[in-house]
């Protein structure tokens, strides 16, 4: 059969040889043969010499590439070759590429190899951050279940300062919230969620928030309403008094 055999062992094509240009980034043919979903492929190149440990040009090895793809069988071969299921090539673990392209599937097998569900990506975002932004309720149940703290504070902002500020998150939140997430931690700025959701005037989730906050002393009116008011008038007052006012209540809480 003239195909990966006849690649490897004719030409004396090399397994690990980077691909080259925009499309293959630094992919090796080992690595590419992740995507396949088959095993006795990738198991033909690692005994042809397939290095589990070299990362193309995005830091992905060859099990970040089989965890994208969503190939199962593959995933857990590799595992029970030895490659870590935290390796990480500065561009995060395989845990982190699960939940950037919603493959719950892989993300679980992972999880029950033992990966760390609280590792932090360029001291910025964790998995839990990022299967919210993608928006895979699947991979968040799976995270949350293995121990992922719903209250970490990658960078500046919590999962609940992510969602109440971007909008478009409803449901996320009312997951959230159930799951225990702590709506009363600010972002960078002193901003607290019901805040945030209160300038993009989103009611419902205003009303979510509402009776798990902590009510702010300087709202007179703690009610849906009486919130979104506040809210809107605090923000047309100029950028520095608002920041001085709300440090001014961060150091007395």
């Amino acid at each position: 059969m003239m195909g990966h055999d006849y690649l490897v062992e004719e030409l004396g094509g090399d397994v690990n040889a980077p691909g080259i240009g925009s499309v293959a980034l630094g992919a090796t043919p080992f690595m590419m043969s992740a995507q396949s979903g088959d095993v006795p492929t990738v198991k033909y190149f690692l005994d042809h010499g397939g290095d589990l440990m070299k990362a193309d040009d995005k830091g992905r090895t060859i099990l970040h590439h089989a965890v994208s793809a969503g190939c199962c069988k593959v995933t857990e071969f590799l595992l029970s070759k030895g490659v870590p299921v935290d390796i990480d090539c500065g561009r995060g673990p395989p845990l982190f590429m699960a939940a950037t392209n919603e493959q719950d599937k892989t993300l679980k097998i992972l999880l029950d190899h033992h990966a760390n569900p609280n590792i932090i990506i360029s001291g910025a975002t964790t998995p839990l951050l990022s299967a919210l932004i993608y928006r895979s309720l699947k991979c968040m149940k799976l995270l949350i279940k293995a121990g992922a703290d719903v209250n970490c504070k990658a960078s500046t902002m919590t999962l609940l300062v992510f969602a109440t500020m971007q909008g478009g998150y409803t449901n996320f939140i009312k997951f959230l919230l159930k799951a225990g997430a702590d709506p009363n931690i600010p972002d960078d700025l002193g901003r607290l969620p019901i805040e945030l959701a209160a300038l993009r005037d989103c009611k419902e989730e205003v009303e979510m928030l509402l009776p798990l906050t902590t009510p702010i002393p300087t709202v007179q009116n703690w009610s849906i309403e009486g919130v979104i008011s506040h809210v809107k008038n605090e923000d047309k007052k100029p950028m520095e008094q608002r920041h001085r006012e709300r440090r001014q209540r961060l150091l007395k809480s």
